[in-house]
């Protein structure tokens, strides 16, 4: 095969891998930084990490992790921590493990451990816990766990894939993602919620496609979901309650074909959402209004036509912290 076509399908396989988002825990406050993952391609290994952006347009990036593993990070009630996953465990490289690291970029500490695959970490609005997805034994069920490493809890089971979990931040409800109520051929995911214990699992936002990736606004009142129950795969927003409000980008093809809108994640002051503006071989954050106007363009992958280029990873947007 002939590098001209090797790299596209390189580039391609590397967003594919990507495309699955976390959920992510708005809470209320000041819009501060938004957080993403960004890799580069490079012919020998890839580079990146997490990269910590101002609320501002106008504002530069600044590089916060350098291992191209980490991926999906989501703030703490204040805004001075940020969750997130990577494989840096040199005594289970086949593993992924829930971190959690200072705002600063200093004070990294490694919350779970093993040869499971963790995945999606959000924190409770306490600060406390932290809630993430785990497979065990071929499924994907959600756990807690203490911010000191302690206190590891399964609170899912049964025949279902659990997986995205995030506070409402209030802390009375886990709202998630799994499989475990299909309506119809095409449905593979809906949007769920229930106690911090697991108790009271009931389903909230049901159809017969696929509902993924909530984010709950800062006030609790609406949930930001992806949904391919329209032509394409779009942002959508609901009520607390699940009743579908409303649509807020309107592509019409799926992420590999043409373009798609993935991973919203409420700005603090529930004013905006910003999302990943996905093509065939490309990816940039974007920003608008939390009624789908007014979008901006806020980071740009930096993808190559020719030769091997970047990608960018789930966003989350944090509180300015005191």
């Amino acid at each position: 095969m002939s590098r001209r076509r090797l790299i596209p399908l390189l580039l391609a396989a590397s967003l594919a891998a990507l495309v699955t988002a976390s959920a992510q825990a708005a809470f209320p406050g000041k819009p501060g930084p938004i957080v993403f993952p960004k890799v580069k391609l490079n012919e020998g290994d890839n580079t990146g990490g997490l990269l910590i952006h101002g609320p501002r347009v106008t504002q530069q990036a600044k590089r916060l992790t350098n291992d191209p593993d980490d991926e999906t990070p989501s703030f703490s009630a204040n805004g001075r921590l940020i969750v997130f996953v990577s494989n840096r465990d040199p005594g289970e490289p086949t593993g992924r493990h829930v971190y959690v690291i200072k705002v600063d970029g200093t004070g990294l500490r490694q919350l779970t451990t093993g040869s499971s695959l963790d995945s999606a970490p959000s924190f409770a609005p306490s600060g406390k816990q932290v809630v993430f997805s785990r497979r065990v034994g071929g499924k994907s069920r959600i756990f807690s766990v203490n911010v000191d490493g302690s206190g590891l809890e399964q609170l899912t089971k049964g025949n279902g894939n659990d997986s995205e979990p995030v506070y409402t931040p209030n802390g009375k409800r886990i709202v998630f993602v799994s499989d475990r109520d299909r309506d119809a051929q095409t449905d593979r995911r809906d949007i769920f919620a229930m106690a911090p214990s697991g108790a009271d699992l009931r389903v909230l936002i049901d159809g017969p496609y696929n509902e993924e990736e909530p984010d709950t606004s800062p006030d609790g009142k609406r949930i930001a979901f992806v949904s391919n129950r329209q032509p394409g795969i779009n942002v959508f927003v609901a009520n607390a309650a699940g009743r579908v409000l409303s649509q807020l980008t309107h592509n019409r093809r799926n992420c590999t074909s043409g373009s798609c809108n993935r991973a919203p994640a409420w700005s603090p002051d529930g004013r905006h959402i910003a999302f990943l503006a996905i093509g065939r071989y490309s990816r940039d954050l974007q920003v608008m209004r939390a009624d789908g106007g007014g979008e901006k363009e806020f980071a740009d992958a930096g993808t190559e036509t020719e030769g091997f280029g970047s990608t960018i990873g789930t966003p989350t947007w944090g509180p300015a912290s005191p």
